[in-house]
């Protein structure tokens, strides 16, 4: 029997300060996981061999950033700038990539089953909520923060959350992020100096990213209707059941200006 053809897959930082190409046989699955830094992030992993696996731009150890937590054996790498979760590493070398950073692939038609690794040692620990004083009777509370909880915020809401918009665009397709738009008041954060906010095309959003863990908060918006709300993504808020959520899809691939990186 034939091997299988090799692909080789292109894949990139939203800035373009990072890239890296692999061969693998045709990805035909990708591989999600529960656990806290994987659902903040909705990584969709795949592995390609290490000897498959080439840096075409950048260094992966000083252009992308490295967070670690629980044991430390792994190493989860963003890039600094645009926030983009590109890969992790462990200690003994083996290594995964998100497949939201590759180019042409439509990951999101892909089958991906989900690993249980919210049960691994240690369990991870819900940063501490922000405080809010005074919440009127009735008011709905959530609670989100990023990973490593410099990032919060808590948002007081009249009606529950039951839809989220998933946006295939170029930055949130690669960020995972599932979006409400809440107004501005509605939001009490803490921690907005540990914000990492990126921009580009029409500069007219602002997507902001925790500098220590890389995960994707919240997008601001600096015209029009929308600069009195904020964008949140529900992925970082803690103990809320993504499942139940109704999902639209928003095809922000096609607005211009065309994504060129």
């Amino acid at each position: 029997m034939s091997e299988p053809q090799s692909i080789e897959y292109r894949g990139n930082c939203h800035c373009g300060a990072f890239k890296f190409t692999f061969k693998s046989p045709e990805l035909t699955k990708a591989y999600g996981c529960n656990c806290s830094i994987c659902s903040k992030n909705g990584y969709l992993w795949c592995f390609p061999a290490k000897e498959d696996f080439t840096i075409v731009k950048g260094d992966e150890n000083t252009t992308l950033k490295s967070y670690k937590f629980g044991k430390g054996n792994m190493a989860h790498k963003f890039c600094p700038t645009c926030g983009t979760s590109v890969m992790a590493r462990t200690l003994d070398d083996k290594f995964a990539i998100n497949m939201r950073a590759l180019a042409d692939v439509d990951f999101a038609s892909l089958p991906a089953p989900v690993s249980n690794g919210v049960l691994i040692e240690p369990l991870y620990k819900v940063p501490e909520p922000v405080a809010v004083n005074n919440v009127p009777t009735g008011t709905n509370v959530y609670h989100g923060s990023c990973h490593c909880g410099a990032v919060g915020y808590t948002l007081l809401s009249p009606d529950k959350i039951s839809t989220a918009k998933d946006c295939n665009c170029s930055i949130c397709a690669r960020d995972g992020a599932l979006w409400i738009y809440p107004l501005l008041p509605s939001v009490v954060f803490k921690g907005l100096d540990s914000l990492g906010e990126y921009t580009f095309g029409k500069k007219t959003t602002y997507h902001g990213f925790c500098k220590v863990c890389g995960v994707a908060v919240r997008e601001r918006f600096t015209e029009g209707p929308d600069s009195a709300t904020t964008a949140l993504n529900v992925r970082t808020m803690n103990g809320f059941d993504i499942s139940a959520l109704e999902i639209t899809k928003e095809d922000g691939w096609s607005w211009p200006p065309v994504y060129e990186v």
